[in-house]
């Protein structure tokens, strides 16, 4: 019988998501105040760090995981990672939050130096880029 990776993966993304939350948490409560920067500054600069560590976390995953997977299983997982975490964010930012529809929209303007788009687009590609470099080194 042949294992599924959807499962594992959904696990993965829960680690994730509590690890994004704790990695704001630390933006705003520790990394701002000390470095003095505003929210957008902050942001821009830790991006590559949060795109790090999903591609590392991704890489981990299939490389530890005993279910066999293809390429397009690692799309079909960025998609549902990135699926599952705009509807995290928006029902968390409303529900528990009470941020507006506009408020929550508004993170994803690029325009004004908005981040979040660009680490989602991280987040989609991260098990596709480390399941193609695990498939290279497999060779």
């Amino acid at each position: 019988m042949r294992s599924n990776i959807y499962p594992q993966a959904l696990f993965v993304w829960v680690i994730l998501a509590f690890l994004t939350i704790l990695f704001a948490a630390f933006r705003e409560a520790i990394f701002i105040p000390i470095t003095g920067l505003g929210g957008t500054m902050a942001r821009a600069l830790l991006l590559p760090v949060a795109i790090a560590y999903t591609f590392v976390i991704s890489y981990f995953f299939l490389k530890k995981t005993k279910a066999p997977y293809r390429n397009t299983d690692t799309v079909i997982v960025g998609i549902l990672w990135l699926i599952l975490t705009i509807a995290f964010e928006f029902t968390f930012g409303s529900v528990v939050m009470g941020n507006s529809l506009t408020a929550l929209v508004a993170d994803y303007n690029i325009l004004v130096g908005r981040t979040w788009p660009i680490f989602l687009l991280g987040l989609l590609l991260s098990p596709i880029f480390a399941g193609k470099l695990l498939k290279k080194r497999q060779n």
